[in-house]
């Protein structure tokens, strides 16, 4: 077995810039495919999630459904 590459990194989802997983009201934005389009915030950098969001990950998973999707739809992630 390769003791390269650990379980949590295979599982962690691939970065994206912000520009690339916006949502835009003109139509579907072409995403790329291994991107999961129920929780596109999980492919932000940390620095740019806090940018986003003005809080980590782990804070902002802490927050109520729906709090998140309003916040994720002011910046353009739902």
């Amino acid at each position: 077995m390769d003791r390269g590459v650990s379980m949590p990194n295979m599982l962690e989802p691939k970065v994206y810039p912000y520009e690339m997983l916006m949502i835009t009201s003109r139509g579907r934005t072409k995403l790329p495919r291994d991107v999961d389009r129920t929780r596109l915030e999980r492919h932000l950098a940390p620095e740019t999630f806090f940018d986003i969001f003005g809080m980590g990950i782990q804070e902002f998973d802490r927050l109520p459904l729906w709090k998140r999707n309003d916040m994720k739809k002011k910046a353009k992630l739902f």
